[in-house]
């Protein structure tokens, strides 16, 4: 699982009084396992992470808690194509589709049956051990459909595989909804499908299909798993909306050390600095064709937060202006042509 999904955790740890590096410790992982949000981590060490941080701050609503305040930007580009999606459907679908970016081996589907429909997770990690993440799962996801239906939406049910706790103020409180315990799975909303048709009035709807082609590519390369070459450019896509890439994140997310990382780029004949260059230009380049996007948001695609940034990178790449160069891509021809 995407290490994105902890964001939070520590903060509400300390916020409580209690002891951040004793959480870490009970969990196995450390502080620099959690430092990049796309760093993947064993869901059982996310699981072992919100339980130790229950039991360290005395709240056995910890979980609740922390989806309560938990920000949408821990889910990564993918929060884009849920919440600037045209429907509620379309926007399930598509955490459905991307959501194996943040969760292998696990599951997270959209599932309609006669008048109801269900947003179904699973993180095949025992149930007692993961109550807290599954209670904050629950949380962010009906938060989420609340963004996008409105705030007094509520579920008709929510399921959970583990058993009831003694105390569920506080489930009754934020969840506002009939629970049931001790199901198979981790947990799961059951809602009217006749939501699925509410459109999403304020959503971006120029952003989702850049959005989309990009999530698209990301799950091209992590499907490439035997090319370890689509993995490094996998993982620097992934980043980009972040900013420049540095090594330092890319090593670290692939379970390298830098020395390491360098050493096999090398062995394929690769600088890492000239693959985030040609990886920002050919991505620059098919969002242009796209001409979906405009510049600015482009810009922020690959990584550059100043247009005027990005304007000068796209010269020294093409030897053209973006302006330009979308204009030529829409005539058919090919701006990239004019420099290597």
């Amino acid at each position: 699982m995407r290490a994105g999904g902890t964001a939070g955790v520590l903060e509400l740890v300390a916020a409580c009084g209690g002891s951040p590096a004793r959480v870490l410790a009970s969990a196995g992982v450390s502080s620099d396992d959690l430092a990049d949000p796309d760093r993947m981590i064993e869901t059982r060490a996310i699981a072992l992470l919100f339980d130790a941080a229950a039991r360290e701050t005395g709240d056995d609503a910890f979980g609740l808690h922390l989806g309560e305040r938990y920000p949408f930007a821990g889910l990564g580009t993918v929060s884009y194509a849920v919440l600037n999606a045209p429907s509620v459907e379309t926007g399930l679908r598509n955490l459905d589709r991307y959501g194996h970016l943040q969760l292998q081996g696990g599951r997270l589907a959209l599932e309609q049956q006669g008048a109801n429909a269900s947003l179904t997770y699973d993180i095949g990690v025992d149930a007692e051990m993961a109550r807290q993440h599954a209670e904050g799962a629950a949380v962010i996801g009906v938060r989420l459909l609340q963004h996008l239906i409105g705030a007094d939406w509520r579920p008709r049910q929510v399921l959970f595989g583990h058993r009831r706790p003694a105390v569920t103020t506080e489930h009754a409180r934020i969840l506002r909804a009939p629970l049931r315990f001790g199901q198979p799975l981790t947990a799961a909303l059951v809602f009217d499908a006749a939501d699925l048709a509410h459109p999403v009035p304020h959503a971006d709807r120029s952003l989702l299909p850049i959005v989309e082609r990009h999530l698209d590519e990301l799950l091209a390369s992590a499907a490439g798993g035997d090319d370890w070459l689509t993995k490094v450019r996998g993982a620097v896509a992934e980043s980009l909306a972040d900013g420049a890439p540095v090594i330092q994140t890319i090593a670290r997310r692939l379970a390298l050390s830098v020395r390491t990382f360098q050493r096999r780029l090398g062995e394929h004949g690769v600088v890492f600095k000239t693959l985030v260059d040609q990886l920002r230009r050919e991505l620059a380049l098919q969002y242009l064709a796209d001409g979906k996007a405009d510049l600015t948001e482009i810009a922020f695609l690959v990584g550059y937060s100043e247009l005027s940034a990005f304007d000068r990178a796209f010269r020294r790449w093409t030897g053209s202006t973006p302006v330009a160069a979308r204009k030529e891509l829409r005539a058919g021809g090919h701006p990239a042509d004019a420099r290597s």
